[in-house]
């Protein structure tokens, strides 16, 4: 019982959006089994990942199961009592702005996490203060040689050919430390609201 409280606390800290507790593979569809394999494959070698510092950039359009997938390694490692923080630059950013503690205070708590899941990555407003930060938290993580894993709507050409130096400097830490992952595919999400309003129409019919 302890146990599982412990990982219930693990996980009230480092998830911060309740829906991400269903994220798991016992929940999973079924649909990708070649991203799910790789997904559990990193949790598996998840010791090694950690010592190497090697990470997972997951790239695809909307809906593709990226933040699933991420929310489920994210799950399986706390369940083996590993501290893992699943948020988005947006959150860390209003973070930043209303502490009072400090920047560097926020940025040091992000780098003692084993594992830091940045979801939705480029969704933020990209000022050129949120670039510098984005920046200082990647390069934190860099440093401190802790694995980083990060979603994203951005194709890998847009990563591999920035438009300038401030995401330049981003991309190419995130390349040196994240493993590129390829998550296109049929949108989830679409699929869902169609078969959604498929039933409907049958109950109308």
């Amino acid at each position: 019982r302890e146990r599982l409280e412990r990982i219930q606390r693990r996980k009230a800290h480092g998830l911060q959006d309740r829906r991400l507790y269903d994220c798991t593979f016992a929940n999973d569809n079924g649909k990708t089994p070649g991203l799910t394999a790789k997904a559990k494959r990193y949790v598996e070698h998840w010791e090694d990942a950690a010592r190497k510092n090697i990470g997972l950039l997951l790239f695809g359009d909307v809906g593709t199961g990226k933040s699933f997938l991420a929310g489920c390694i994210a799950n399986a490692l706390m369940e083996q009592e590993v501290p893992v923080r699943m948020t988005n630059f947006a959150r860390i950013l209003n973070e930043l702005n209303n502490s009072f503690s400090g920047r560097n205070d926020i940025v040091d708590k992000l780098c003692r996490y084993p594992l830091l899941v940045i979801d939705d990555f480029g969704m933020e407003r990209g000022t050129e203060y949120a670039l510098e930060q984005i920046y200082n938290i990647v390069d934190s993580r860099y440093r401190s040689r802790k694995p980083l894993i990060v979603t994203t709507n951005l194709t890998l050409d847009e990563i591999r050919h920035p438009q300038d130096t401030a995401h330049a400097r981003i991309y190419d830490r995130l390349l040196e430390m994240c493993v590129p992952i390829s998550c296109i595919g049929v949108s989830f999400r679409k699929e869902n609201a169609q078969e959604e309003l498929e039933r409907l129409k049958s109950l109308i019919g």
